[in-house]
């Protein structure tokens, strides 16, 4: 989905048309339209994969995805007892100044998914 909604940005950034980013209602229907065939995509994905592979993404979930969540709530209390002293040399690390919003997204998703995916591993380790 990142990449189709990337393209489609990328698209009308090069173009110069400037539709997307000067209309949020077209930036709205676009991206409602591409989460929705996403979630189709996936839907269909989900019927069609065997009850082992069901099992190691429900268990990974549960388990990576949960357990990156946990860190991310770590950072988020630090954050919140250290305030501005604690946060902007990571702010300026990651280079997300002005973006507060999307920097508090990738903080609590990039730990849940690699967490997802370290628990993937193990569980298809552990049954071969």
């Amino acid at each position: 989905m990142s990449l189709i909604l990337g393209g489609i940005m990328g698209y009308d950034i090069s173009s110069g048309t400037g539709l997307m980013r000067n209309n949020p209602t077209v930036a709205y229907v676009v991206v409602g339209f591409v989460l929705i065939a996403a979630m189709a995509v996936s839907v269909f994905w989900w019927l069609t994969i065997d009850e082992a592979q069901r099992e190691a993404h429900k268990w990974a979930w549960y388990w990576g995805g949960s357990s990156g969540l946990l860190i991310s709530v770590f950072a988020f209390v630090a954050a919140l007892a250290g305030g501005d002293a604690l946060m902007m040399p990571y702010v300026r690390f990651m280079d997300y100044e002005g973006h507060l919003v999307a920097l508090g997204m990738i903080t609590s998703l990039a730990p849940a998914i690699i967490g997802y995916g370290i628990a993937w591993l193990i569980w298809w380790l552990r049954h071969r």
